[in-house]
């Protein structure tokens, strides 16, 4: 079974790179042009894997919380000595995906999985370690070309799917977070069906559907279930509009990391 999650792995990873270089016309609209990066470069499912979940094909480890964001943006815009890091680690160097203070969102994703608890009973530490049960992707597969953020349509996204869906069969993951509502409906839809009912209360508000939605279970294949949590985006934005543009960025974080306990509390 590990020898088939790794073959698994390794083939979804240069599909779904080889998707984006074979029909670009089917990854772009008249605002936004995704491509795949080279194969030097990119060698896991996406960027965000560096961080946790890098080597996944070398011992397809349980994943106990799988998380997903929208896209990763543009790594080309500034970012040399970043994309230098990822290719350093390929070659097999030490070096961390994480930097502080370079992108908010991973500060504060920093700082919000303090409130969920390791193997062991402790707080994780994704500053530092990379664990084995941890995986991070985006839902969307490809990298822009233009302008870094804002303007990514469901539709855009979702040309993703199928390899996401496959991505979850291979993983297996007991828990799904998701970094945003398009995020968390292009999740559900994957995973549940286009056609399936949105649990209840999701087209209100999001930030009341963060705050009342009841659990949500996911069978991805016969007799094969994960759950799926709603989050708010961790980025300034994510966090400001989760406490709706009112406060301090503290006070939106203190709002979220009371969002993820319920994470931790439905898990069993």
């Amino acid at each position: 079974m590990q020898t088939d999650k790794a073959e698994q792995y390794r083939e979804l990873v240069e599909e779904s790179q080889k998707s984006y270089r074979d029909n670009p016309d089917d990854h772009k609209n008249n605002k936004i042009e995704l491509a795949a990066l080279d194969t030097d470069i990119c060698k896991e499912i996406n960027l965000y894997t560096y961080w946790q979940g890098l080597g996944y094909a070398k011992k397809t480890p349980h994943i106990k919380y799988l998380l997903v964001g929208q896209d990763w943006g543009n790594p080309f815009l500034g970012r040399k000595d970043f994309l230098k890091r990822i290719i350093s680690i390929n070659n097999g160097s030490n070096e961390p995906y994480y930097e502080k203070a370079v992108f908010d969102t991973d500060d504060n994703l920093v700082e919000l999985f303090k409130v969920l608890k390791d193997s062991e009973g402790k707080s994780y530490d994704i500053a530092t370690k990379r664990y084995d049960d941890l995986f991070f992707t985006n839902f969307c597969l490809g990298y822009r070309k233009g302008k870094e953020s804002g303007g990514m349509p469901k539709e855009l996204m979702k040309r993703d799917a199928v390899f996401f869906k496959r991505l979850v069969a291979i993983l297996e993951p007991e828990n799904i977070l998701c970094l945003g509502k398009r995020t968390f409906e292009c999740v559900f839809e994957a995973l549940c069906g286009d056609k399936t009912q949105k649990p209840e209360g999701f087209c209100g508000a999001y930030n009341v559907f963060i705050e009342n939605y009841k659990p949500i279970t996911a069978e991805y294949e016969e007799n094969k279930n994960t759950r799926i949590f709603p989050l708010a985006h961790s980025g300034y934005m994510g966090i400001m509009n989760r406490i709706n543009k009112k406060g301090t960025v503290d006070e939106g974080i203190e709002k979220q990391k009371e969002d993820w306990e319920k994470i931790a509390k439905q898990r069993g």
